[in-house]
């Protein structure tokens, strides 16, 4: 909002400016009552104790006059005026927002959870001041986690973060039916724009990553004395090119150079994990180690060759 006035800098004029453009910032931010009015102006020093509340009257009617649509404070609002309307929304275009998605897809898929949850908040807080309504939703339609429960990524990030037991009702596309997990949870990743648990079973004592979209309910969490986290799956190769968006957190370079390809080492969370991102290198990743996992990958080649030499 503003920092407190010094009331000897302002005159009469100046302070009903400043009232105005206050109180549009508070009715923006939430619907408010003529005594939470009246109690923030004077923590901003622009209104006395001693004054009138015909002042905040004259206030709301000049918001009006320049264009606000703001509700009577009755039964129907609690009580407290709300902004239903306003002209000072942002005038931004669609090729404006292919910008900012352009930008955010940079930084996606290599950011945390929480960072997300930044940039989703951002873009709600924005898309309510902007005037095109296929604007807003496309500015909407940037964020990842637009198709997910608040209240189960909230539960979900908060077990990650004291590594909890999870108790969850999954839906696997495979099963016909929903099924009951316990999960030791470890973190929450973005891949290919969806979200993914990673953790433990407890059941299997396997890694497990699952989406996020299909967990249908939270039953519980609790704490565990020991803590389970999967070994990961190490895979060092050799790659001669990056591609666009390089390499991973979890990927170092050990060793190489451009013309002759770098040695790389990998930890991924599981065997799948680790197959799919070798396998998207193509032709220009040579596995080295270990030795069943490059004869897997052999297997896999050989699947896919007969399946469309066909």
């Amino acid at each position: 909002m503003i920092e407190k006035a010094e009331k000897e800098d302002l005159n009469q004029i100046s302070l009903t400016g400043i009232r105005s453009l206050v109180l549009l910032g508070l009715l923006i931010k939430s619907p408010m009552s003529l005594e939470e009015i009246r109690e923030a102006f004077i923590g901003y020093n622009i209104m006395d104790c001693s004054n009138s509340d015909d002042i905040l009257r004259i206030d709301i009617t000049t918001l009006r006059t320049m264009g606000c649509v703001i509700s009577r404070a009755d039964h129907r609002t609690n009580n407290k005026y709300v902004l239903i309307d306003h002209p000072f929304k942002m005038d931004i275009s669609l090729e404006e927002v292919g910008v900012i998605k352009r930008a955010f897809n940079k930084i996606k898929d290599n950011a945390d959870l929480s960072l997300l949850i930044l940039y989703d908040n951002l873009f709600k807080k924005i898309a309510p001041h902007i005037a095109d309504n296929q604007v807003k939703e496309s500015l909407l339609g940037i964020s990842p986690l637009k198709k997910y429960s608040s209240k189960i990524l909230d539960e979900l990030k908060t077990a990650c973060v004291n590594k909890n037991v999870v108790k969850l009702v999954y839906k696997a596309p495979t099963l016909k039916k929903e099924d009951e997990k316990e999960i030791y949870a470890d973190c929450i990743k973005l891949q290919n724009d969806k979200l993914y648990l990673f953790g433990v079973d407890k059941g299997l004592n396997q890694p497990v990553y699952l989406n996020i979209k299909r967990i249908l309910k939270i039953l519980s969490k609790h704490s565990c004395d020991e803590t389970h986290s999967a070994e990961p799956i190490n895979v060092r190769f050799r790659l001669k090119e990056f591609g666009v968006l390089g390499l991973t957190d979890n990927e170092e370079i050990e060793s190489g150079d451009v013309s002759t390809g770098f040695i790389i080492r990998g930890q991924y969370h599981n065997h799948f994990l680790a197959m799919q991102r070798i396998l998207s290198f193509g032709p220009k990743c040579t596995i080295i180690e270990p030795e069943d996992f490059r004869e897997s990958i052999v297997e896999i080649l050989k699947k896919m060759r007969e399946v469309y030499s066909d």
